[in-house]
C-alpha cells in the first residue's frame, strides 16, 4: 500500500513538472543605436527599481488602477541592471582625456501601458549627474526625471521589449543633451 502511494506520488510530480510553463528571458538591446554621441565620459553606476518593478515580471499597466504581469515572459536580470547596462551601452566606453561624468538614478517606469490605440511601452527615469571629483553629499550636477513612451508594434513581450529599447536610446539622447551643458 505505502509502494502504490509513493508511485502515485512520484506520478503526479512528474505531471506537474511535466505541465510546467516555458519560461521566456528577455533584455533591452545592448547594441548601442549609434543615434547617442557624447562628448563626454557618462560612467552609469546602479539603477534602483520601485517595488512594482522589483521582481522579473514584465509589468503591464493595464489600466490607471490595474497591474498584470506577463505569464511566462521574464526579465533576465533585474530592470535595474538592464537598463544601466543599456545607458552604458549608448553612451558608449570612457575615452581618455575626457571630462567624466556618473549617471544614476531609479527606474520609475519599465513596461508596457495599454492605452485605446494598443500596446505602448513605458519607460520613466529619476536621475542624478554628479561629478566624481566632488563629495558624495553635495547636491549633483543635475537632478531630472527623463519619460519616452512609444507605441509597441503588437500587444506581446517581444514586441514591448524592442520598443522599451528604443524608450531608453531616446532618453540616453536626452541625457547626452543635457550632460553637454553641466
Amino acid at each position: 500500500m505505502h509502494a502504490a502511494r509513493w508511485c502515485v506520488g512520484v506520478a503526479l510530480a512528474a505531471a506537474a513538472c511535466a505541465s510546467a510553463p516555458k519560461f521566456n528571458y528577455y533584455t533591452l538591446a545592448v547594441e548601442p543605436s549609434e543615434s547617442v554621441r557624447p562628448a563626454l565620459n557618462l560612467r552609469v553606476e546602479r539603477f534602483r527599481t520601485t517595488g512594482a518593478l522589483g521582481d522579473d515580471r514584465i509589468h503591464i499597466q493595464a489600466s490607471p488602477i490595474r497591474v498584470e504581469y506577463y505569464a511566462t515572459d521574464r526579465w533576465a536580470a533585474t530592470v535595474g541592471e538592464i537598463v544601466q547596462r543599456k545607458l552604458a551601452a549608448e553612451f558608449g566606453p570612457a575615452l581618455a582625456g575626457r571630462r567624466t561624468l556618473v549617471v544614476t538614478g531609479t527606474v520609475l517606469a519599465c513596461g508596457q501601458v495599454d492605452t485605446e490605440e494598443g500596446a505602448s511601452a513605458h519607460v520613466k527615469l529619476a536621475l542624478e549627474i554628479r561629478d566624481p571629483a566632488r563629495k558624495r553629499f553635495e547636491p549633483p550636477l543635475l537632478e531630472k526625471t527623463y519619460e519616452a513612451m512609444l507605441p509597441a508594434a503588437a500587444p506581446a513581450a517581444d514586441a514591448v521589449v524592442d520598443a522599451l529599447s528604443r524608450c531608453v536610446e531616446r532618453i540616453a539622447a536626452e541625457i547626452v543633451e543635457d550632460a553637454a551643458g553641466l
